[in-house]
């Protein structure tokens, strides 16, 4: 399980289908399916429920997707909070009165 498969399969599910989910992706939906199936055989799980009008998580996807969700979330505060990192006013300020 990596990064960029939990991002495909949040953005797969979010959309509810692999084609418009590559296309937002720009990757060719056959290797999204591709890195959809090497995360269910990692996990070995079937993470989502194929038919023609689209996608939709199983049980096993459902969990998954939550969690994801929040990984993804932490990984967007982790790389805010050290951007910032040195970029808040800092320094002594010395007030006198006369």
């Amino acid at each position: 399980m990596n990064f960029r498969r939990l991002k495909y399969f949040v953005k797969i599910v979010d959309i509810g289908s692999l084609t418009q989910a590559a296309e937002v992706l720009h990757i060719a939906q056959p290797a999204l399916s591709q890195q959809v199936a090497t995360l269910e055989g990692e996990l070995n799980q079937q993470l989502l429920i194929r038919t023609k009008r689209g996608v939709t998580p199983t049980d096993a996807g459902k969990i998954l997707y939550t969690h994801a969700r929040a990984i993804l979330r932490q990984c967007e505060q982790a790389q805010l909070a050290v951007h910032n990192v040195g970029q808040a006013l800092s320094g002594q300020v010395s007030i006198g009165f006369a």
